[in-house]
């Protein structure tokens, strides 16, 4: 996936995930409309918060990585890990709320499937430019 790909995703899934969050508004009935709006918001700003939180790393250690060789490498290599694992997290993260829910019969905590994928899209965005600059570090 390139970049342009991830952000395209980002953008579609952020709708289907703003459509979720008012479907659980209208249609949710374990609480009140205060709580359930809480619920909306909470689902929304835990998809665009861990895709920034993922995506936004690599720019925010530009300053580390530019003091010298081994920061960069040594640097690159935990960012490598740290991308790694929230692809691998996204995936748990996203099996267990749907056995979850699944398993104690409550189906509304499956309005918040979109969290997941701000995960695994705002990880896949970070490995996608570790792997640029590896690229152009080698050449």
């Amino acid at each position: 996936m390139t970049k342009s790909e991830i952000k395209n995703y980002h953008r579609v899934i952020g709708y289907v995930n703003l459509s979720l969050s008012v479907m659980h508004l209208i249609f949710s009935r374990n609480s009140d409309i205060s709580g359930r709006l809480f619920e909306a918001i909470l689902i929304n700003l835990g998809y665009h918060m861990l895709y920034y939180y993922f995506a936004l790393i690599y720019k925010l250690t530009t300053k580390v990585r530019l003091l010298n060789k081994f920061n960069k490498v040594a640097l690159l290599i935990m960012l490598k890990l740290f991308a790694i694992f929230g692809i691998l997290g996204s995936a748990s993260f996203g099996i267990l709320t749907i056995f979850d829910a699944i398993d104690s019969s409550k189906l509304h905590e499956l309005f918040g499937i979109c969290i997941p994928f701000g995960m695994f899209l705002g990880a896949n965005s970070l490995l996608r430019d570790i792997q640029e600059e590896s690229q152009s570090f080698m050449a």
